[in-house]
């Protein structure tokens, strides 16, 4: 029904038949799902919770990779932060829409790539040896979702892996 960057871990719905996969392609072109992600992301952000209106587009030049760009679609990206070391931040990420590599694109953008991320973030040098750092710290954590026929709106979550709470416990919590 829907897809999550390559290495970012998390909650995937997959519909049974064709008439639910209809419905729930339906409710994402409608922006009537809810998705909450989990991020590290490297810096102290200055605000503890913010909203980034930057529309997602091609990157101008590099064809391969996204960015904020004038002609780019409208993205909305809603951030809390849930916990601060002074190298990275645990955070909250909710997106209205969804734009390929949003989250990733629009914390960059903050001057907080996403940890892990080699396409829009930087090379580390200074990571603690311990921290091998297969992917980029971004975690679908929740999804709530109308179910196709009764009705019901259901919320299905996914705790971290064990990847993500390695790097939360050293970069966050004993920074």
């Amino acid at each position: 029904v829907h897809r999550l960057d390559k290495d970012t871990s998390g909650v995937l719905v997959v519909a049974k038949n064709e008439q639910a996969h209809a419905a729930l392609v339906a409710q994402f072109a409608a922006h009537t799902v809810r998705k909450e992600y989990l991020a590290l992301a490297w810096g102290v952000l200055k605000k503890p919770a913010g909203e980034i209106l930057q529309p997602v587009g091609r990157h101008p030049v590099q064809r391969q990779k996204m960015a904020v760009t004038a002609k780019g679609r409208a993205a909305v990206t809603r951030y809390e932060v849930l916990a601060a070391g002074p190298r990275a931040a645990l955070l909250r990420v909710r997106i209205e829409t969804g734009r390929t590599h949003q989250i990733r694109v629009h914390l960059a953008h903050l001057g907080h790539p996403v940890v892990g991320d080699t396409v829009y973030g930087r090379a580390r040098h200074d990571l603690p040896p311990e921290l091998a750092l297969p992917r980029q710290m971004l975690h679908a954590h929740g999804l709530e979702i109308t179910h196709p026929r009764t009705g019901a709106r259901l919320v299905f979550t996914a705790p971290p892996p064990a990847d993500f709470l390695a790097a939360q416990k050293i970069l966050v919590e004993h920074s």
